[in-house]
């Protein structure tokens, strides 16, 4: 699928060049800062690599690229902003799953529309999961997990960092593609819903990578599975879902760069084409490899239909499961 992305981004480029008349055209484009919003407090995930990326186009445009958070209401709050300035290049969101593909099936008078209100950007990163189980279980491997659930059905726990959150549906999708019977406990919070697993306290979650490997390295708890594109170095010797099987199960923790509809696309292509350039910067390579997170270099219209896609893929289980925050 990277390698789809990346040739596509690669026939993007060329067409972004043309337009743009190579890196200093655009008529002018960008002749003013940038604001990107990030729908996360200063210090989240989102957070990070948000900044990372302002930082390295605020060199590469030498145009200030300023990081505005407005966190709060699951997205909700940063993207109707977003959804309500002007479409002329110098606002832009870092957006994700849950607020293009979850969001709308989870309140019935959402206030942006994604298609409607949004032009797509670039993806950005996906954050690998990692299925993780309570050492006090005995479980080693998924068959074993699933062969638990089985035969005893409702008698595990698992833990997630919210109704409605990635780390709460992923296991939900993964229960239903295994015939499992699990209890959800949620907590408010990743760090909640860990901390119950090391505890013995409930029995399974499926958490961001860079956070879980941490845990399955010490010792606490037990990996089972990658939720990802591929293994991950930290924990070089747990197989993913794909590995597993699961081939098509669906990437629960990807971000991508989203402006105002209507937005030039000649500004759409430069942001594009460096955001190309952002993924191919060595340094940028090595802090994406360490935070764990797994670039996604795409054409802006790979926006839309990961959006669409997962929209059609998450929206019946959600509505399945009867998640509504209305």
């Amino acid at each position: 699928m990277l390698k789809t992305l990346s040739l596509r981004a690669g026939r993007a480029a060329g067409l972004a060049l043309l337009i743009l008349g190579g890196p200093a055209g655009a008529a002018g484009y960008p002749d003013k800062p940038i604001k990107l919003v990030v729908p996360q407090a200063a210090g989240g995930g989102t957070d990070v690599i948000g900044r990372l990326w302002a930082d390295y186009l605020s060199r590469q445009l030498k145009t200030p690229v300023v990081v505005e958070n407005r966190p709060g209401a699951n997205g909700i709050l940063a993207s109707s902003y977003v959804a309500k300035q002007p479409a002329d290049g110098y606002t832009v969101l870092v957006s994700g799953i849950s607020y293009l593909a979850f969001n709308p099936h989870m309140y019935k008078d959402l206030a942006y529309r994604p298609s409607r209100d949004f032009d797509g950007v670039s993806l950005l990163v996906n954050t690998p999961f990692l299925l993780i189980t309570s050492t006090n279980t005995g479980i080693r491997n998924l068959d074993e997990l699933v062969a638990r659930a089985q035969a005893q059905p409702e008698s595990l726990n698992f833990a997630s960092a919210g109704k409605g959150n990635s780390t709460h549906l992923v296991v939900e999708m993964l229960a239903q593609r295994k015939n499992m019977k699990l209890t959800h406990v949620p907590y408010n919070g990743a760090a909640a819903g860990l901390t119950s697993v090391v505890a013995g306290q409930t029995e399974v979650m499926a958490d961001v990578l860079n956070t879980a490997a941490a845990q399955a390295r010490a010792g606490k708890v037990v990996p089972l599975a990658v939720v990802g594109t591929q293994r991950a170095a930290s924990v070089p010797d747990v197989p993913t879902l794909a590995e597993l099987g699961l081939k098509d199960f669906p990437l629960p923790g990807w971000y991508a760069l989203v402006a105002p509809k209507g937005t030039p696309r000649v500004a759409i292509d430069r942001l594009n084409a460096e955001t190309r350039r952002f993924f191919d910067d060595p340094a940028i390579k090595a802090r994406l490899q360490e935070l764990q997170l797994e670039p996604l270099p795409s054409a802006p219209e790979a926006v839309a239909e990961w959006t669409e896609r997962d929209s059609a893929t998450w929206g019946p289980l959600i509505r399945q499961l009867g998640l509504s925050n209305d």
